[in-house]
């Protein structure tokens, strides 16, 4: 027989809310009105599960929160903020709200929770309540309808699941390229040299010199199959939260040398072969794959461009992968930190009213030519 202390945490939040929905159903004893509340994309007031337990008269409501094992992720002190601001717009209102995750137990969460409860009864709203992954264990024991359920339809059943990294990490650091110039101002030995200086930056100018601006950094987005069955006809949605400027497909076009059916044919090529595309007015990208079946253990790696803001820190890549019949959400941080190369730019002047005092400038790094 199986004990509770040898069961695995469910593979997908789709099987741990079901898990939820069922145990609290029968804690509460109102299995048949206990209710998902909406469907995943709606604005659900920090709710996923509600009822009404026998015996009460008002609502109980459960935000189911899975956290990928592999990362050993916890709860956090501002998720916990953000689900109790929103359950407070839940209607009617709550009577009591449980947060309910597989992240391990947490001592330092647990005191959040209670200092929270007692916050929020004072204040005449609902009472607050955790249950991380070994309660729900201990649960599972006294709950032995439940308990069979989940042993004989979850736990062994075959597992759907991915992965969705950058070099296998879930944080990793970017560094757009800056020039830290130092200007120096002298007079030129004579006009000539200065004119024909200028003259040859009018040409440079005139001669549509190719432009490579070092601030872009390039991104491989590696999708991996880590459950036991074959994932078809997936598509990864990026969205990005933070100090973005701009993203990029890192789709080269045809050089407009080129002649207008050279340019038709390089175009039917590259629709041919490309896999993302902008799928909004905003800098999201859509990953769709020409290769659009991944199989056990199979990955796939999607090259993207992103230019920070300058000044920037740190930005949020959220990302939605879509599938046949499985769905999955999560986030990668992108942490900013700029490379700098130190210069120094002579500046030839003509007269001694042109002089300046030495300037130092932050500038982008633009490689001509």
């Amino acid at each position: 027989m199986i004990t509770p202390t040898q069961i695995r945490k469910p593979e997908n939040w789709q099987d741990f809310e079901s898990l939820c929905k069922k145990l609290w159903g029968e804690i509460w004893n109102c299995s048949d009105t206990i209710q998902r509340n909406g469907r995943n994309g709606q604005n659900q007031h920090g709710v996923d599960i509600y009822g009404i337990p026998q015996g009460q008269s008002g609502y109980y409501g459960i935000q189911c929160k899975g956290k990928e094992e592999y990362t050993h992720n916890q709860l956090t002190k501002k998720e916990i903020d953000n689900e109790i601001a929103k359950a407070k717009n839940f209607k009617p209102s709550l009577k009591r709200f449980v947060f309910a995750t597989t992240a391990n137990k947490d001592v330092t969460i647990e005191e959040y929770i209670r200092i929270k409860n007692i916050e929020n009864i004072n204040e005449g709203l609902f009472e607050i309540y955790l249950a991380s992954w070994e309660d729900i264990v201990d649960l599972l024991r006294n709950y032995r309808s439940t308990f069979n359920w989940y042993i004989n339809n979850c736990q062994y059943q075959d597992s759907t699941d991915i992965s969705v990294t950058i070099g296998g990490k879930t944080e990793c650091t970017i560094h757009p390229q800056y020039y830290l110039t130092k200007k120096i101002y002298e007079l030129s030995p004579n006009l000539f040299n200065s004119l024909r200086k200028t003259i040859d930056e009018l040409k440079l100018s005139l001669s549509f010199p190719a432009k490579v601006d070092c601030r872009w950094c390039t991104l491989y987005i590696q999708v991996n199959n880590i459950g036991n069955t074959t994932i078809s006809d997936y598509k990864l949605y990026l969205d990005f939260e933070g100090d973005i400027e701009k993203t990029d497909c890192m789709i080269n076009y045809p050089d407009f040398r080129l002649t207008d059916v050279e340019k038709t044919a390089m175009y039917d090529k590259i629709e041919k072969t490309r896999e993302v595309y902008k799928y909004s007015d905003c800098e999201d990208l859509l990953i769709k794959p020409k290769e659009h079946i991944l199989v056990q253990t199979d990955s796939r790696s999607f090259k993207i461009g992103i230019k920070p803001k300058d000044n920037a820190s740190k930005t949020t890549m959220h990302w939605d992968f879509k599938s046949r019949d499985y769905n999955k959400q999560g986030t990668i941080v992108l942490n900013v930190e700029p490379k700098i190369e130190e210069r120094e730019q002579i500046i030839q002047v003509n007269t001694t009213e042109e002089l300046k005092d030495i300037e130092t400038i932050l500038e982008p790094k633009i490689i001509i030519y």
